[in-house]
């Protein structure tokens, strides 16, 4: 064992981080980050690898105030390290034992549950199975049964977070986590040119590089042919594989056989891969099976570099394409060399591609992001003995797309969440950066009415994830029923609000709705007004079918929204997420019905103090007495009388 902490502190979060090996990997990468920004003042660290000799064991012997362990594992089925396993869980009393790698969730789970440890922790970071050897298949087995018995399963990406439910995982006991890139890790010391003088690169040469373990999953041999293909018209340019694994003697080789020994050059693994990703024009990533949270990716971007990737797993939430990245599908050699003779010749977009990916990296992909919300999960789990879907969001702070994160009032039997506008903004931030999902459906009297009678829109409403009052009048009826609301979450309000965000915070929107004309009039108008507005896309809101509907799903899904909002009238909208919101990878969806006329030009809104006087129904009415009459005099004369009937029932009652 080796200590190089203090002794160990009743009063901190006393943790046990399981894991096979210190071997360089994205998993022992992201650990070592973890564990090096922890608050050591907070959390007693304890890090246990079941066999030593890895290349990372300096660098965790090295990280102060954390203790390393080794459990002498002598192979894949010896279990008599278990013994030593059980030893230290008992002597340290550990209150979180988190396990990376299938063994060790296996054996993570098992023996924290078999000695009562408050909390047992998963950390996914593939979106798929992989099988290496007859004993990774047993394992794998064997890891399925105990994910159902985790307290948490903490994935790096939605796709992860996917993979582990799709097998066993309870889906309000998994969260993503996204990578963090530890800075000073990635910290170039070399200058360029001593750099490119060391590989025989010319200082004029365009380098394209991947850095990335030499294996089956990263597919390098995609890009050998790709270099083939660029190098035929390509004389300046120079490719570059940096990192080790079990192909790469077969990859020199395929170097050889096509003539590309001079100008392809293999590295093989290198501590000091920042310096090499430094000298790249364009970094590319050839995954073609699975990817998680990608660290070669993130390390790229963290470096200004434009990256390539392939559209599979969590490269897609990592590259936004056209934005801080190019996608292309997997195993397309042809598609590659196509991307990087684009980047070759424009060096405008390599500088905004690189740019962008600089910025993204540093806002959502650092260490500390990554540590402080390890940190909040850590407190949140020990604050209570298990996690059950009710009250996931009261006790832990953590969105699921079940949560309640706000107390709910009852409104003629519709539940409405008690949150104010800037509030309800305030939950979409943090569901956005989290990786999660929420559907808002917000309502107003004539909806309220219309859910009496149609159960299908009842069921909708009642199982949104949030529910915000749309008209003065659900504000009004609340304070009469006795379960005030702190105010009204208008949808048009709510829209105006994240238009303004994606100006400032880059958030991507779709819009889908209203007629062809008019949402491209939207589009426009939300351009000159908001210059820096990130639409990721748009379609107007007619289908032909309901093939036609899953195509346009697809279509979302393709360009990666953080928010789609619908411009249908009700209930439409609420059946069509009712419909397509398990295949939707969309973090915010709001209907917003029909606003979009507005925001095209097509009808206005009502002034600011009909607004505020409940009244905007009335300037509604005047504009479109043919479509409005019915809805506002009938459904609002009898949303009047049921909460006049309620009250009156309460005022018996209450006598």
């Amino acid at each position: 064992m080796h200590s190089n902490s203090a002794a160990h502190s009743g009063d901190r979060i006393r943790i046990l981080y399981l894991i096979p090996s210190f071997r360089t990997g994205g998993a022992e990468v992201q650990l070592l980050s973890l564990v090096r920004g922890l608050d050591k003042s907070r959390f007693d660290v304890t890090v246990a690898a079941f066999y030593e000799g890895g290349d990372l064991d300096a660098s965790f012997e090295e990280t102060p105030d954390i203790d390393v362990v080794y459990l002498q594992k002598k192979g894949g089925f010896d279990f008599t390290f278990l013994r030593r396993l059980i030893s230290l869980i008992r002597r340290r009393k550990f209150q979180i034992v988190q396990s990376y790698n299938v063994s060790a969730r296996f054996f993570g789970i098992l023996v924290a549950k078999l000695m009562r440890t408050p909390a047992a922790i998963a950390t996914e970071r593939t979106a798929r199975l992989l099988y290496s050897s007859m004993g990774s298949r047993v394992y794998l087995f064997l890891e399925k049964q105990a994910l159902r018995s985790a307290d948490l399963v903490i994935a790096n990406s939605r796709a992860g977070q996917k993979f582990a439910t799709s097998r066993g995982a309870a889906a309000h006991k998994t969260v993503v986590v996204y990578n963090g890139i530890d800075s000073e890790r990635i910290t170039a010391r070399k200058r360029p040119q001593d750099v490119r003088r060391s590989l025989g690169i010319p200082a004029t040469a365009f380098v394209v590089g991947m850095a990335a373990r030499v294996e089956r999953i990263k597919d390098p041999f995609t890009l050998v042919e790709a270099a083939r293909q660029v190098l035929e018209d390509a004389a300046d340019v120079r490719f570059l594989l940096v990192g080790d694994g079990p192909l790469l003697a077969d990859v020199k080789t395929e170097i050889d056989a096509l003539g590309l020994k001079d100008r392809f050059i293999c590295t093989g693994r290198r501590s000091d891969a920042a310096d090499f990703i430094n000298i790249m024009d364009v970094v590319v990533l050839t995954s073609h099976r699975v990817e998680g949270c990608s660290n070669s990716l993130l390390e790229a971007m963290w470096l200004g570099k434009p990256v390539v990737a392939t559209r599979v797993g969590g490269n897609v939430e990592v590259v936004h394409h056209q934005e801080n990245g190019l996608l292309i599908p997997p195993q397309r050699p042809d598609e590659l060399a196509a991307s990087v003779f684009k980047l070759h010749a424009d060096a405008s977009l390599r500088q905004r591609l690189g740019r962008q990916a600089a910025e993204d990296a540093r806002s959502r992909f650092s260490q500390s992001v990554m540590v402080r919300r390890h940190e909040e999960i850590y407190k949140s789990l020990l604050a209570h003995s298990a996690f059950t879907e009710k009250d996931n969001d009261e006790k832990f702070g953590l969105a699921t797309s079940n949560e309640r994160p706000f107390p709910r009032s009852n409104v003629l039997g519709c539940p409405v969440d008690r949150m104010t506008l800037d509030q309800c903004v305030a939950h979409f931030e943090k569901i956005i950066r989290r990786g999660e999902h929420c559907h808002i459906v917000v309502v107003n009297a004539a909806k309220v009415v219309k859910a009496r009678r149609d159960a299908e829109l009842r069921e909708v409403i009642e199982k949104a994830d949030l529910v915000g009052a749309d008209g003065v009048p659900i504000v009004w009826a609340s304070r009469l029923l006795g379960q005030p609301l702190p105010g009204r979450v208008n949808g048009t309000d709510l829209m105006n609000k994240l238009f303004e965000m994606s100006a400032q915070k880059g958030w991507r929107l779709y819009l889908l709705g209203a007629r062809p004309r008019v949402i491209k009039d939207a589009v426009e108008n939300l351009r000159r007004r908001y210059p820096t507005i990130n639409i990721a896309g748009y379609r107007h809101g007619y289908f032909d079918s309901i093939a036609d509907e899953v195509r346009a799903v697809a279509e979302i899904n393709a360009v990666r929204p953080d928010i789609l909002l619908l411009g249908f009238g009700t209930p439409m909208k609420e059946k069509w997420v009712k419909r397509h919101k398990q295949t939707l990878h969309v973090p915010i969806i709001h209907g917003v019905g029909g606003s979009f006329d507005i925001v095209g030009g097509l009808t206005k809104r009502a002034p600011l103090w009909m607004q505020r006087a409940g009244l905007e129904w009335l300037f509604r009415l005047i504009q479109e007495p043919g479509r409005m009459w019915r809805r506002y005099l009938v459904t609002n004369t009898t949303f009047i009388w049921l909460v006049t009937r309620a009250w009156a029932r309460q005022a018996i009652y209450k006598k």
